[in-house]
């Protein structure tokens, strides 16, 4: 329509400029023969006349290869036509001007022409739809008015081509391509990206560090860095890092590395351990903050209260750190949980906050990393209280492997330190990576991932316990197996029930028996035993001895299999340098040679810990010692298990302390009794606290009304 409307009111225009007395020239003949569409003339015409007219032959011929009615339709000649008028009637003399205006061929004949060709190129090039379409058009009609909408619809199908490719090479073609293109921001950026997925396809340590050499400038560096030290500490050993910190100096996770090796040596922040790590490793660079951690090392605080409020007092009872909190905990690592109202932070023992009290929960720190929580919105700070992932989470779990995961809008994925999203959130569950394994649940079943997000166990099953242990126990339609860390069915998942998995070997209840059996999946103890009522409570390897039943009677064998005590007793405890056994009724002990040490006389009798252990006989509780002399006479209400050789006993008059000889450290007088270590206490009397050091025989602290009239001094 739009061409058959030009040509109508190209005729009309010719037919009011050609009075008859004008139409004998041939200039006005090849006119008057194109006005009645006799082209094969009028193009013979205008041939004759390029020399006398160019302006006007140019363009006569120029509307011939413009029109689609003729056999010399051919739209890129008829532009290269008009151009060339247009040149001849730009250098045309006024008289020559003059002369072919009066045939209609002016300036603005020649521009309506170049715009009726720019129309009909534009027209077939929409039609077509291509890149090539488009740049065949912009190739030659790059002035028109429709070449910025055909360089953004041609830069657009282009990038939507780089990006359904997305190769590095795709980027660069378009950008090569298109420099001018709005996108080619976004194009450089995933340039960057692709180039960076493409040398580290792999994902080992030589990839990246290949990447880092040779693109300095890259967005990516810094990613890259993150794998090297992530790949490069795999268990976040001493070692490890170490060896992270002396094989990449420029790495920016150095100064983290050095802290997390720091932190490593030094957990319990004591002057030996400083002195250790400084001596090892004279090179590292936070040296005031190690001078102000050995200052303090050697302090052990203690929380006291003053008034209501929570503070720390040193080993003499002098306030090291100002009781301003609402609660406390003990020191950890350096640092201390302290309460204001409703909200939580850490202190170090200089009493400065490190993370700032202002969050309704903080996690203890684990590799370097802590989780907090205000507003039901969860984050993490770094080992300085600095934001290391923004607030903006559900929930984050623990860091393993250098991931965490995380809850947002109902999906879980997983993070890496730097809050950066590792695997996408598209789970309904997920937990912690050990040994770059995680379990992760989707639709009701669970599978289990690797650090990269590559699914390595598909979710087949009802419950996966992970890989903490090599191998995991699973569940499915309610019995239980074990798998392999590649998925591989090492126990099939028909089971009534799977004991712990550690270094010992594993409980399989089968039926009414039980046996065990080791991580490679292979029977060591046969299925033999009776799986007696409580089994995985009391049938579990430990200290490696287990517990097992035949015939009704218990006894204790060894990983192999072998009886260190027969199966002919009541009853019978873990093993040790002595081992309960219950005989009818009563409890006594017996060593590994299965020899009668002490006779069976008690109501109970636990295990040997530290060298003693605890008996209970009908008048009440005491403590025998390894070569089962009674150390302390069973007559107390209640005994705590040996710590730092101390006692923590119970009688009708009070709580109060004894040695392993049995001698009296603190008088029964008191409500409560915590052995600190091995010379201080912590006593309460009437919801009052007070400090005891045992070496000087007194208390150093008491709080206000700790002797009150009526309490025991």
């Amino acid at each position: 329509m739009i061409r058959a409307h030009s040509h109508r009111l190209l005729l009309a225009s010719f037919m009011l400029v050609l009075p008859g007395w004008l139409m004998a020239g041939k200039l006005e003949n090849a006119f008057q023969a194109l006005a009645v569409h006799d082209y094969f003339k009028a193009r013979q015409l205008f041939l004759g006349q390029v020399a006398k007219h160019p302006a006007a032959a140019w363009y006569g011929l120029s509307v011939i290869t413009g029109r689609a009615d003729n056999p010399f339709y051919q739209l890129d000649s008829a532009y290269a036509l008009v151009l060339r008028s247009e040149i001849a009637f730009d250098v045309a003399p006024p008289k020559e001007r003059e002369r072919i205006g009066r045939v209609g061929v002016d300036a603005n004949a020649i521009r309506e022409q170049k715009e009726r060709l720019h129309q009909a190129a534009w027209e077939l090039a929409k039609q077509e739809n291509s890149i090539d379409a488009y740049d065949a058009f912009l190739s030659i009609h790059h002035t028109s008015a429709q070449a910025e909408e055909a360089r953004l619809i041609r830069d657009h199908m282009a990038f939507q081509l780089a990006r359904e490719g997305d190769r590095s090479t795709d980027y660069r073609t378009f950008l090569d391509r298109y420099p001018d293109a709005k996108q080619v921001y976004e194009a450089r950026s995933r340039l960057q990206e692709a180039l960076f997925r493409e040398s580290t396809s792999n994902g080992t340590v030589e990839e990246f560090e290949r990447f880092v050499r040779d693109n300095p400038e890259s967005a990516y560096v810094e990613e890259a860095e993150d794998a090297i030290y992530r790949l490069s500490t795999p268990h976040r050993t001493t070692s490890e890092i170490a060896a992270f910190i002396k094989g990449h100096p420029t790495n920016h996770n150095v100064p983290d590395a050095w802290r997390v090796l720091y932190e490593l040596y030094t957990k319990q922040l004591s002057a030996d351990a400083i002195t250790r790590f400084l001596k090892e490793h004279p090179e590292y660079p936070f040296m005031e903050e190690l001078m102000a951690d050995y200052n303090t090392a050697s302090l052990v605080l203690h929380p006291f209260r003053h008034q209501g409020k929570w503070g720390y007092i040193d080993g003499d009872g002098l306030e090291r750190i100002k009781a301003i909190y609402d609660w406390v905990e003990p020191f950890r690592g350096g640092q201390a949980l302290v309460g204001i109202g409703d909200r939580v932070g850490t202190i170090n023992k200089s009493g400065k906050e490190v993370i700032d009290v202002q969050y309704d929960e903080v996690q203890e720190l684990v590799e370097g990393l802590a989780t907090v929580e205000r507003s039901g919105k969860v984050g993490v700070v770094d080992h300085n209280g600095d934001i290391a992932i923004e607030m903006v989470y559900a929930e984050i779990g623990e860091f393993s492997d250098g991931r965490a995961y995380a809850a947002k809008e109902g999906k879980y994925g997983f993070l890496n330190a730097r809050g950066g999203v590792v695997i996408p959130f598209q789970y309904d569950l997920a937990s912690s990576f050990h040994k770059g394994l995680a379990v992760v649940e989707k639709d009701g079943a669970s599978g289990v991932v690797d650090t990269n997000g590559e699914l390595v166990v598909p979710f087949q099953y009802d419950w996966i316990e992970g890989f903490a242990n090599d191998v995991s126990r699973v569940r499915k339609d309610g019995r239980f197996g074990i798998i392999g860390p590649f998925g591989d069915e090492l126990l099939p998942a028909v089971h009534k029930a799977v004991g712990a998995i550690g270094d010992m070997p594993i409980l399989v209840v089968r039926g009414d028996s039980c046996g065990y059996l080791n991580k490679q999946g292979q029977w060591v103890i046969p299925v033999r035993f009776e799986a007696a009522e409580g089994v995985m409570g009391w049938g579990e390897f430990r200290n490696g001895a287990a517990k097992v039943q035949l015939k009704g009677k218990r006894g204790l064998i060894d990983t192999t299999g072998r009886f260190i005590v027969p199966a002919e007793n009541v009853d019978v405890g873990g093993v040790g340098r002595l081992i309960p056994v219950k005989k009818k009724t009563k409890w006594g002990y017996i060593d590994r040679e299965k020899r009668p040490v002490v006779e069976a006389r008690y109501e109970q009798a636990w295990d040997l810990i530290d060298g003693y252990a605890r008996v209970r006989s009908a008048k009440g509780m005491g403590c025998i010692d390894s070569t089962g002399k009674e150390v302390i006479p069973a007559t107390y209400s209640s005994i705590s298990d040996a710590r730092h050789g101390l006692f923590v006993a119970s009688a009708p008059e009070g709580t109060g302390v004894l040695d392993a000889q049995g001698q009296v450290v603190l008088s029964f007088s008191y409500d409560a009794v915590e052995i600190e270590d091995a010379d201080v206490l912590r006593v309460e009397r009437n919801e009052l606290l007070a400090y005891y050091r045992i070496s000087k025989g007194r208390f150093f602290w008491k709080e206000e009304g700790f002797d009150a009239p009526g309490s025991a001094q």
